[in-house]
């Protein structure tokens, strides 16, 4: 045992343990058959110093000793073999009589520890390992996947957990606190890296009076952080390795092949997966989608091929069994290495396209496993201020509507329409998408008169005679309150869509829910029914029960009941468009509060205030918190709040809840709304039932 242990080891006790399983320590093998654990992954990661703190731990349940052996060097091997025997006269006999006899040794029933440390051929591990005997062997290597003949257990490490990170910066540093948010921030820029940190702690260790962690912190928030000597050889190596990390990740990079047909393609994925958000799981098929390989057959074998040796030379972590993940220092180092001019576009391009097709969908959760990654682009592009930038800013600020994180959406939307309108002169189609998609999302702000503005700019833009258009016009005449007006051009827009797309597209049931609205609000309520009805049943039919289309189309369908007074089925309604919303958009959003007050109104003409008040509470709550006190949705929770409490004979409650009503009214509806009306009606209402009870004359 070439290692004496290491003072400075910390955690990593769920891995010893799982080892000391795979190898049944201090159990009963089955005789004969030789158990083999493999402690894997990228370099830098600690496997070699995991395996010198097992031997110092478990090395006494192995009565045939311990022997470590390393495999870095193929051709080294049977010296590194011949090295583990002795006895009289062994060091006189010639080196394949000595490899012979320590061959045979390890296959006689004794149990021993053997080490192949950094084994990574699983011929030369086919080789060297006994058919027989009591040897357990711990390997470690970057390589994850094994031969399922060679029946080897694998042991994937990852980076410490921060805490554990934590105390190994500590160790060097004992007089600034583990819980220093530098030191946080420190392990945060490194990965949890175990090198990386063994390095910096040596750094601040050395240099304790030159530099603080503060000003450490800020050499490594660069690009270029690989380059700062405190991650090169400093102090000492606990494990005889190199201490310099860039290096490290040179080991594995250097073992590429340009004219290898996998490992070409296998640099290329690695180039694009250094342009996704750095230590985030990135989904394979995602990954793949950015070499255009769908008309390709072989491609994708090629593909998974490549990743598969990305993996195994410890460049690429698997993250689950769908995802793979690329560490921050391992993206700093590619990013300063890879000659791929088009890894950039073509990551851009592609997470546009995906994240456009799910916004499409409707529902938010798809893309939501993705959003880190698109987040990530679309800051990094917007600087260019470039049409991709534009479309990605544009997918992003649908995305976070689509959740209900307005005030974000609205940035994305806007920086989309200034590019667009920069790059393109307000001529072609993308500024109208970006136009129409700002009309939308202030709409749902309730900033109608905003929203006439962008759809009256979209119409001049847009091409007459679409559906596109058709929808527009119906929004900008359903702002100024013209609803036949509004329910004409719906009704065109759905008849082109039902030649076009087909009766059962879910643009069409979109148009159908649109058309239903508005007829709701002309009081024509049978064939609002009718209309929501028929969007409904495409909707459960093409995007499932459990969609926010599908819940969106119950709500308005009970709007319509509650309307005709059937007051017990609109209750039913209501209860699936908010168990769907719950699911779906999450209990945050403000369509769940919507869903909400609607139950809350329920309740209300049921005479059960008190389950009312609850439900109107709880939206209230969500909107104030997602909207902000000053939005209109906020004003209406108020206002109904304020009739709850009414009800219940807690007038001064009441009356401040409906004036805050008034207030945010007054500043965000046009003075003859009719929210506005209402609420002094309701004001109006408490002023004379609190003077009553003050015993005031009422008729002064």
């Amino acid at each position: 045992m070439p290692l004496r242990r290491n003072p400075l080891f910390v955690g990593r006790a769920d891995d010893l343990r799982q080892l000391a399983r795979a190898l049944n320590v201090g159990g009963n093998a089955v005789i004969g058959q030789l158990t083999i654990a493999a402690a894997t992954g990228l370099g830098g990661i600690g496997k070699t110093q995991l395996a010198c703190e097992f031997v110092h731990r478990y090395g006494q349940y192995f009565a045939g000793g311990v022997f470590w052996l390393s495999f870095a060097d193929p051709g080294a091997v049977p010296t590194e073999v011949a090295a583990c025997g002795g006895g009289p006269e062994f060091d006189t006999l010639p080196l394949d009589e000595q490899v012979w006899r320590v061959q045979a040794a390890w296959k006689l029933p004794i149990p021993r520890l053997l080490i192949f440390d950094n084994c990574e051929d699983e011929d030369l591990l086919n080789q060297w390992c006994p058919p027989h005997g009591g040897c357990r062997i711990l390997i470690t290597s970057r390589r994850h996947h094994w031969d399922a003949a060679l029946g080897v257990q694998s042991v994937p490490l990852g980076v410490l957990p921060r805490h554990e990170s934590l105390a190994l910066l500590h160790a060097f540093r004992p007089d600034v606190p583990s819980s220093d948010p530098d030191l946080d921030a420190i392990a945060e820029a490194l990965g949890d890296l175990p090198l990386a940190l063994h390095l910096a702690g040596s750094f601040l260790a050395h240099y304790r009076h030159a530099i603080t962690p503060t000003h450490y912190l800020q050499r490594l928030l660069t690009p270029t952080l690989l380059d700062d000597v405190s991650l090169r050889a400093v102090g000492i190596s606990p494990t005889q390795h190199v201490q310099h990390v860039a290096r490290t990740f040179e080991q594995s990079y250097a073992r590429l092949d340009f004219a290898d047909s996998v490992d070409a393609l296998a640099l290329l994925l690695l180039a694009r997966a250094a342009c996704f958000a750095p230590g985030e799981p990135i989904s394979r098929w995602l990954l793949l989608q950015t070499l255009a390989l769908a008309d390709d057959p072989n491609g994708l074998f090629l593909a998974e091929d490549a990743l598969t040796r990305l993996i195994n030379l410890g460049l690429l972590e698997p993250s689950d069994a769908d995802a793979v993940c690329l560490h921050r220092l391992v993206v700093a180092f590619v990013r300063t290495v890879a000659l791929d001019t088009a890894a950039q576009e073509a990551v851009e391009t592609t997470m546009f396209e995906v994240a456009d097709r799910l916004n499409q969908i409707g529902d938010p959760q798809p893309l939501q496993e993705l959003e880190s990654h698109l987040r990530y682009l679309t800051e990094g592009a917007l600087s260019r201020q470039d049409l991709r930038a534009a479309s990605l800013s544009r997918a992003l600020g649908m995305h976070m509507q689509m959740l209900g994180a307005y005030a974000e959406a609205r940035r994305y939307f806007e920086q989309a329409l200034a590019i667009h309108e920069q790059v393109l002169r307000a001529e072609q189609p993308a500024t109208e998408h970006s136009l129409h998609s700002l009309a939308v999302h202030v709409q749902v702000l309730r900033a109608f008169v905003e929203a006439q503005r962008y759809i009256e700019q979209a119409l001049v833009v847009g091409e007459p005679g679409s559906h596109t258009a058709y929808t527009d016009s119906a929004r900008s005449a359903w702002f100024q309150g013209k609803y036949v007006e509004a329910q004409q051009a719906i009704e065109r827009a759905l008849a082109i869509q039902e030649r076009v797309l087909g009766e059962a597209h879910p643009d069409t049931a979109r148009s159908l829910h649109s058309l239903g609205l508005v007829l709701w609000v002309q009081g024509m309520y049978p064939q609002a029914q009718q209309a929501v009805e028929r969007a409904l049943a495409i909707q459960e039919r093409v995007l499932g029960e459990a969609h926010p289309d599908t819940a969106r189309s119950l709500n308005i369908l009970g709007e319509v009941l509650y309307a005709q007074g059937a007051y017990t089925t609109a209750q039913r309604f209501y209860e699936r468009s908010w168990v769907i919303r719950e699911q779906i958009l999450g209990s945050n959003h403000p369509d769940t509060a919507r869903s909400l007050n609607d139950l809350g109104e329920i309740y209300w003409l049921q005479g059960k205030h008190v389950e009312a008040q609850h439900y109107h509470a709880r939206a209230l709550e969500i909107q104030e918190r997602v909207l902000g006190e000053a939005h209109p949705d906020t004003a209406r929770s108020l206002h109904i709040l304020g009739r709850v409490l009414r009800e219940q004979g807690d007038l001064a409650a009441a009356q401040a809840y409906v004036e805050r009503a008034l207030l945010i009214f007054a500043r965000r509806l046009d003075p003859h709304h009719p929210e506005i009306k209402s609420a002094r009606a309701t004001l109006a209402t408490l002023t004379r039932l609190t003077a009553v009870e003050r015993g005031e004359d009422t008729k002064r």
